[in-house]
Parts: C-alpha cells; sequence; structure tokens
C-alpha cells in the first residue's frame, strides 16, 4: 500500500510541476487560464481562483493547462464556477493571440521546471547525505580464464583508456564509471585502447551474456574499490547541481540511441515498470526513492522536448515554423499532424506496456 501512496505522489507531483511552469509563464504574459488541473476524469476537488479554476482529478496519469488557445474560441464564453457571469476572453489573451516568442516561452516552462524539480533533489540529497562516490582508473587488475576479455587478449595492468562502439560511438575513458555507464547503452562487439609498457594498444571485445548477473559481460576486475568522499556544504550543492546535468546528458544520449537502434525497447519501462522501479527504490530507502523522482522528472522534461507533434516540443516546432512563414499553420494540417503524434504516443504507450509485462512475467 505504501509503494501504491508514494507512486501516485511521485506522479502528481512530477506532474504538477510540469503543469506549474505552463501556468506560471502563461499567467506571466496574461493568457487566461480556465483551468489548471492534476489528473484527468471527474473532480474529486477544485477551487475556483480569480481567474483560474484548480482542480484534482480522479485519473492520477496526467494533468493539464487549460488555456483558451485559438482565435476562433475568442467568440466563446467562460462561466466561472458558482457564478452567474460570463466573461468574454478577449483575442490578445489566447495562447495564438500572443506573440510566437511567448507561446515558446509557455511551452518549455513544463520541461523546464521538471529540470529545477530535479535540481533541487538532487541538491537537497547530497545535502542530506553529503557523500560522493569516486571510481579507481579502469586498470585490469584480473581476467577470467575462457572469458571474451582473455580471448581478445586482453592482459592483467592494462589501463583502459578509450572504447570505440560497434555504433562509431568513441569514449574516453577516464575511471571504471565511464565504462559501466557506456557499456549499458550498447551492444555488440567493441574496441577497447589500452596503454600497455606505456604503448597505446587496439583490442576487440564482444561480451558474453551472463545469465546469473542478467547481463553482458567481458570477464575482468578492476583494481582499485569505488569509494565514499565526505563534502562540505558548498560541494554537496555543485555535486547536486552536476549529477542533473549528468542525468540530463545521460537520458539524451538513451533517447537518441534508442532511435537509432543503438538501445532496444527493452531498455524502455512505462508505468508498470516505473511502479517496479518505486518498489525496488523505497526497499533501499528514503533518499532512493528521492532520486528516482529526481531521474524520472528528467526523463519527463526530455521527453517533452522530442519533436513529436502532442509534446511540448513538437509544439515549439510548429511555432517556430509559423515564425518563419508568417502565419498559423493551416488548421486541418496542424489537427493531422496533432493525430499522428498521438499515434505515435499510443503506439510507444502499447509497446512499452508489452515490454514491461514480459520483463514482469520472466
Amino acid at each position: 500500500m505504501m509503494t501504491f501512496i508514494l507512486f501516485i505522489l511521485m506522479i502528481g507531483v512530477l506532474i504538477a510541476f510540469h503543469e506549474l511552469g505552463h501556468m506560471l509563464v502563461a499567467k506571466l504574459f496574461n493568457v487566461y487560464v480556465r483551468e489548471f488541473a492534476i489528473g484527468f476524469g471527474p473532480k474529486i476537488f477544485s477551487k475556483q481562483g480569480k481567474e483560474t479554476l484548480y482542480s484534482l482529478r480522479l485519473i492520477p496519469l496526467g494533468g493539464y493547462t487549460g488555456m483558451i488557445e485559438s482565435e476562433e474560441e475568442n467568440n466563446l464564453t467562460d462561466q466561472q464556477e458558482g457564478q452567474n457571469e460570463q466573461i468574454v476572453i478577449p483575442r490578445e489573451r489566447t495562447f495564438y493571440g500572443v506573440n510566437p516568442w511567448k507561446r515558446i516561452c509557455i511551452l518549455i516552462a513544463g520541461p523546464l521546471f521538471n529540470l529545477l524539480l530535479a535540481s533541487l533533489i538532487f541538491v537537497t540529497i547530497f545535502e542530506v547525505n553529503p557523500q560522493k562516490v569516486v571510481y579507481p582508473k579502469a586498470v585490469v587488475a584480473s581476467i577470467m580464464e575462457n572469458s571474451p576479455a582473455m580471448q581478445a587478449g586482453l592482459q592483467k595492468d592494462d589501463k583502459i583508456i578509450m572504447v570505440e562502439y560497434s555504433n562509431g560511438d568513441k569514449i574516453n575513458v577516464d575511471t571504471t564509471y565511464d565504462l559501466l555507464i557506456n557499456n549499458q547503452l550498447h551492444k555488440g562487439a567493441y574496441t577497447v585502447t589500452v596503454i600497455r609498457d606505456g604503448l597505446e594498444k587496439e583490442i576487440s571485445v564482444t561480451p558474453a551474456y551472463d545469465e546469473e548477473l542478467k547481463e553482458y559481460v567481458i570477464g575482468v576486475t578492476f583494481a582499485g574499490q569505488a569509494q565514499l568522499v565526505k563534502m562540505n556544504f558548498g560541494e554537496a550543492f555543485v555535486q547536486g547541481i552536476k549529477s542533473t546535468g549528468q542525468s540530463v546528458a545521460l537520458t539524451i544520449k538513451s533517447i537518441l540511441m534508442l532511435f537509432t537502434g543503438n538501445v532496444g525497447l527493452e531498455s524502455v519501462s512505462g508505468t508498470i515498470g516505473m511502479y517496479s522501479y518505486t518498489q525496488e527504490a523505497i526497499s533501499y530507502g528514503f533518499l532512493s526513492y528521492l532520486s528516482l523522482v529526481g531521474s524520472i522528472s528528467i526523463s519527463l522534461a526530455v521527453m517533452n522536448l522530442i519533436p513529436i507533434p502532442v509534446f511540448d516540443g513538437g509544439r515549439v516546432v510548429l511555432t517556430i515554423v509559423e515564425m518563419i512563414i508568417g502565419h498559423r499553420i493551416n488548421k486541418k494540417v496542424e489537427n493531422i499532424i496533432l493525430y499522428i503524434g498521438m499515434g505515435l504516443i499510443f503506439a510507444l504507450f502499447i509497446l512499452t506496456t508489452v515490454s514491461d509485462l514480459t520483463k514482469l512475467f520472466n
């Protein structure tokens, strides 16, 4: 029950911050916001503000900032809850009645607020637990018998300084953390550049799947252990911001690799997968749960900036096209584009749900 409550709380907070960004910037530009809603479906709770109806709705998987958008809606009236007077919304207060650059600001405010939330979370985590992990250099300590590393010719004391993956990505390696993160994002054979006896040497190696670890490995251990290092207040703050930036970069890279086919859909999770991750994170403690919330907030921000029409990023692209051609795109064409985007999102939802269920039953 606690997992369910914390999962719903996480979804609600992520959506609330996202929509809060849209609403605050819309109000900053004097765009009329009819409703600020967390969730969909029947209202559980609502409160009428001066202009905006603030509501909590039954289905928690979503939310919206209900602005008066089009010029056509300019002739409609908006009935304030509990009042008889009707309010006519002037064109200059509609979403499409303000300058395009203001619309872009409103659209990107949602993802930016999710990044702000993630930054606050990661800074809080490092201030509460002011320790960071320092990883050792990628120096080979031992090699398993008959492992891919042994067959490829890797040797003890080889220092890995670079990895080139099958898709052409080249990664400079400073510590074992660089290998840990990037090996998870790539599949197939790769070439490592090592320093051996003062000389650089390139070695191709093909990882093998380990049934026990449930991942691809090459069969090496590295010298040294990851260590925890204490930080002062300022260092913890900087580390929190740095961790946010690293997570953003990793999320962008993962999404790009998903679209290029270097990462399979089995790496993508939907609602069921998020619930499983929440359950696992809670088992490690509250800070682990907070870290998950921060990571998903970053994923939500980056996903919303993808130029698919129903996402904020897609609507930004349509607005930029409008600025270039000097007028709004034909509404029928715009609707077709939005329907295509909705179809793509629905297909992704189905695929991620199937992937989640497959992983769950396996």
